[in-house]
């Protein structure tokens, strides 16, 4: 149309384009099927399947494949610009390349009798344009179809092809539901470098179908990008939602069909006139779409898409945050008590420490590493034996603890003799290091006494007794026979902690 046109109305025909069915061109008739035949040894041509502006589609069937085929005779008008042998060749080797699971897939090309042809998939079903003369799409299927086409349009983008002709009738549904792009790219492979009537010299033909063209495709066809499709795309959709096709300042969707109004600005966006207001690529558009849908379609090598965050989207942090919080607060206790049960009584403090721990205060210390020649495996594995056999000793030592207390509020310990059973884990600890240690490093080992790692060997009876002083501090003493008329010392921390109940702390 001429730049002074006035809105969508021509200034030569009076017209509105946007009231024109999908394409301005005749439906072009091919050669028959029995001319056709003696070309395409390997097919049988079965019937005509549908006609367009650029070809002719037959229904064929290959027998050796036993499969079902479309072939697209193109126009023989098409092959009378001596590039287009060149470019066909270019853009059909393009084409084939694309394998998408909802772009209806290109088997073979090429130039038979005079006919440039496509062999492509055979989609058994229905176009889109059929459907919304039929009026029956539910916006639901719509944004459905919608979302199935962006994941299409962004692949064959990304592979650097754009269709650039978007319309109900190029968008297929087959006996499954599953949308099917047809003629990807071949407007781009007919428009290619082809004059208008009123091009001029080198000015390139505009191709499209009028009502789908995005405002670039007619003012500036050399800048087309993939962001013509989204445009087309957006008037399909709303095409679909409304069954109207949108003008230039056209009625939200949701005012004119029960559709949901957050669908007012996703078309708004795809529709908008100048191409840097519109989506970036077809996966934010359809993350726009995906987002009033509530559900989302990922492919392999999409961005994961989540919903936005809602009204309630701090409960879902705050839930995980104070379940963390009651988690460690119950974690404590329950290791507390457990720490507090798993104590030996009379480990004096630091002596463990000092023995297996040496100056590095982590595992056996270097000390015995030094003497003993352990690798890191080795220093690994002996301070695994140690720390169970400590556990196993403590259990051990408290079946045979006596605890009491008498009026005045001293707590008295007594640890019975048990050498039998003392003797039978120290064996077993010895068995388990000699699996780590070599018969050298053993007989090593036993010259550092070990068995300091215990320091009760079970084998006499003895008392502690534990009172709090006038000063309010505890004391303890530790003896055969324990009295408070010994030396008495600081009680340890975790002898209060084992042995002193809520119950038990009273004031001497």
């Amino acid at each position: 149309m001429p730049p002074e046109t006035p809105g969508w109305v021509c200034a030569d025909c009076q017209t509105n384009p946007a009231s024109l069915p999908d394409a301005l061109e005749e439906p072009l008739f091919g050669p028959t099927a029995s001319e056709l035949a003696p070309f395409f040894p390997g097919l049988e041509i079965l019937e005509v399947a549908g006609r367009g502006g650029m070809g002719t589609i037959y229904k064929a069937r290959q027998p050796q494949l036993d499969r079902l085929v479309a072939l697209k005779i193109l126009s023989p008008e098409l092959g009378r610009d001596p590039a287009f042998a060149q470019r066909f060749s270019r853009e059909a080797q393009a084409l084939a390349k694309l394998n998408h699971s909802n772009i209806v897939g290109i088997f073979d090309f090429g130039l038979a009798g005079g006919y440039y042809y496509f062999l492509m998939e055979y989609v058994d079903g229905v176009t889109l344009r059929q459907l919304i003369e039929r009026k029956e799409i539910h916006p639901e299927e719509a944004q459905r179809i919608v979302i199935e086409t962006c994941h299409a349009l962004q692949y064959a983008h990304e592979e650097g092809i754009v269709h650039q002709d978007i319309k109900p009738s190029n968008i297929l549904l087959d006996k499954k539901g599953r949308v099917k792009i047809a003629d990807f790219g071949l407007a781009h492979l007919a428009g290619e470098k082809r004059l208008g009537a009123a091009g001029g010299d080198g000015a390139p033909m505009v191709m499209g179908s009028p009502p789908y063209m995005a405002p670039e495709q007619v003012s500036s066809p050399r800048k087309v990008d993939g962001r013509a499709d989204l445009y087309a795309l957006g008037v399909v959709f709303y095409e679909m939602l409304t069954g109207e096709l949108p003008h230039e300042h056209f009625v939200p969707p949701s005012l004119k069909a029960p559709v949901d109004p957050r669908l007012d600005a996703v078309l708004l966006r795809a529709l908008a006139r100048r191409p840097r207001r519109r989506f970036r690529d077809a996966n934010e558009f359809r993350a726009a779409v995906e987002t009033v849908a509530g559900h989302y379609q990922n492919r392999p090598g999409d961005v994961p898409r989540r919903p936005p965050p809602g009204k309630w989207r701090w409960l879902p942090r705050f839930a995980l945050a104070a379940g963390g919080v009651w988690l460690a607060i119950v974690s404590y206790i329950l290791l507390q008590e457990h720490w507090n049960e798993e104590k030996s009584v009379l480990i004096p403090a630091g002596a463990l420490e000092a023995f297996a721990a040496g100056p590095e205060g982590v595992g056996v210390g270097s000390r015995i590493v030094a003497q003993l020649g352990l690798n890191a495996q080795q220093t690994q594995n002996l301070n695994r034996i140690l720390r169970r056999y400590e556990r196993e000793f403590t259990a051990l030592e408290r079946r045979h603890t006596e605890r009491s207390s008498n009026a005045a509020g001293h707590v008295f310990v007594t640890i019975k003799p048990f050498p039998p059973e003392m003797d039978q884990l120290m064996d077993r600890m010895w068995a388990d290091m000699a699996a780590v240690l070599s018969p050298a490093q053993i007989a090593q080992a036993r010259n550092l006494h070990f068995e300091k790692f215990f320091p009760h060997t079970g084998r006499q009876e003895v008392n502690v007794q534990i009172w709090q002083g006038e000063d309010g501090q505890y004391h303890y003493v530790e003896g055969r026979e324990a009295s408070s008329n010994g030396a008495a010392a600081p009680l340890p921390p975790r002898y209060r902690s084992w042995l002193l109940r809520p119950s038990q702390k009273t004031n001497n």
